[in-house]
């Protein structure tokens, strides 16, 4: 080791000893801190009557990658460029000699294995048991960080600085935004998987569940000019079992923003949006973003990471939006497809006489809406002649889409969903009665 510097003035009591990380006998290996520097104080050697360390200023990330196993103290001091002070201690504590040197001047035999990984489990009284969380907390968050775009929304009109009114940010901006993304994911995991998953009903239920999984994470804010970094949690996704499935998760947050938040909207990109996606899909996915670009009160921008430079989100030829948005054109009047809900009646009568109805008021007796619940308990099953031997609760959920009655339930952790058409309700109910019925069988064999 090729001693460079003599330092004559050096007093361990200037650091703050914060823990032993590595104790035989005698500390191996010891963070100290020193005016908000991190400090490792490695034991190297032990000659005659004096101890030799190794004193290395490091990160706080160092520490934490350093005791979750994700770097080894050789990789720690190898890759160190900061100076590294050699100090000779005898056992009384006095030091004898500091000299300054550099990770490469280090004699091989002060360097620790190359499994030199620590598997560190701190104590609930230890320093490192709250310093781990929370720098897991925030490793996380500068991991999305790392992965995030970010978007602007900057006012034109100078009335009232860079700033812009709440209700405008949060009813119409950020709400359009919202919408376009929503409309996308639903849009593109249908056309990326139709041809995979051909059942419609499972198709539609894979989605359900997944569809909180999917929605960005926002990691950075900016007032002002109002500013938001968005991210896909990757981390997270990974609980999704299905590879492809899960591939399409990690990506399609970066797909949204190449494809929708396109700075430009070239003749190449315009041609696949039209191909791709259906003018229904379309106008739900760009009219709330266009509708932000072609709005002169505000600037639009986007940038692909927080070091990059923003540039603003513009269609200069206006033909495109017409081209990817449906015109909406005079068509001869159609009969439309009839629209059903579903109602929760109070009835009245009096016993033994034909049964009467009665609407009492709108908002009394009468509950109308698109999805209802109904709780089906052995009474539901025995009127199908289904008998159970077991007490049973279970949730359907009743909704309406274009003439047809869907239902839902799930029991055992298993989806059910059958629709049929609105004159058939009775029937949809008994044969989820009896789907659920066999499957409760089934499972008892």
């Amino acid at each position: 080791m090729s001693n460079q510097t003599k330092i004559i003035d050096f007093d361990f009591n200037q650091f703050e000893k914060i823990e032993d990380i590595i104790y035989l006998d005698e500390p191996i290996l010891t963070h100290l801190t020193k005016n908000g520097k991190h400090f490792l104080n490695y034991l190297v050697d032990t000659i005659d009557s004096k101890d030799i360390y190794l004193l290395i200023e490091i990160e706080e990330s160092e520490i934490f990658d350093y005791l979750t196993a994700n770097l080894s103290l050789k990789k720690l001091i190898q890759s160190n460029q900061n100076y590294i002070l050699r100090i000779e201690q005898d056992f009384n504590g006095v030091i004898n000699s500091v000299e300054i040197t550099k990770s490469e001047s280090i004699i091989p035999e002060y360097l620790p294995s190359e499994d030199s990984f620590l598997i560190y489990e701190p104590s609930s009284q230890s320093y490192y048991y709250n310093f781990i969380k929370e720098y897991q907390a925030k490793a996380y968050l500068r991991s999305l960080r790392e992965r995030a775009f970010y978007i602007k929304l900057a006012p034109t009109n100078s009335k009232y600085s860079d700033t812009i009114g709440f209700n405008e940010l949060v009813s119409e901006l950020l709400k359009n935004i919202s919408s376009s993304y929503k409309s996308f994911l639903k849009a593109d995991f249908f056309e990326s998987f139709k041809e995979k998953v051909t059942d419609v009903k499972k198709l539609v239920s894979v989605f359900k569940r997944i569809e909180d999984d999917l929605d960005f994470r926002t990691v950075d804010f900016n007032f002002g000019s109002f500013e938001i970094g968005l991210a896909v949690d990757h981390i997270m996704k990974q609980s999704i079992e299905d590879s492809d499935i899960r591939s399409w998760a990690i990506d399609v947050g970066t797909k949204y923003r190449t494809i929708v938040l396109d700075d430009d909207y070239n003749e190449e990109n315009v041609e696949a949006i039209i191909l791709n996606y259906s003018p229904e899909d379309r106008k739900k996915i760009f009219e709330p973003i266009f509708k932000i670009t072609e709005n002169k009160n505000f600037d639009f921008k986007i940038k692909t990471s927080k070091n990059s430079n923003y540039s603003k989100i513009r269609i200069t030829d206006k033909t495109k939006i017409d081209r990817i948005i449906p015109i909406q054109t005079s068509l001869p009047e159609v009969e439309k497809p009839k629209e059903f809900e579903i109602f929760q009646l109070t009835s009245i009568k009096e016993k033994g006489v034909d049964k009467k109805t009665f609407r009492i008021g709108e908002n009394t007796l009468f509950d109308s809406t698109d999805t209802k619940t109904h709780i089906l308990k052995n009474k539901d099953f025995e009127k199908y002649d289904y008998k159970l031997d077991q007490e049973i609760e279970i949730t359907l959920n009743m909704s309406t889409s274009k003439g047809q009655i869907i239902l839902e339930a799930q029991y055992d952790s298993n989806d059910f969903t059958i629709s049929v058409d609105v004159s058939k309700f009775e029937d949809g109910v008994k044969q989820m009665i009896a789907s659920i019925y066999e499957y409760i069988l089934n499972k008892k064999d």
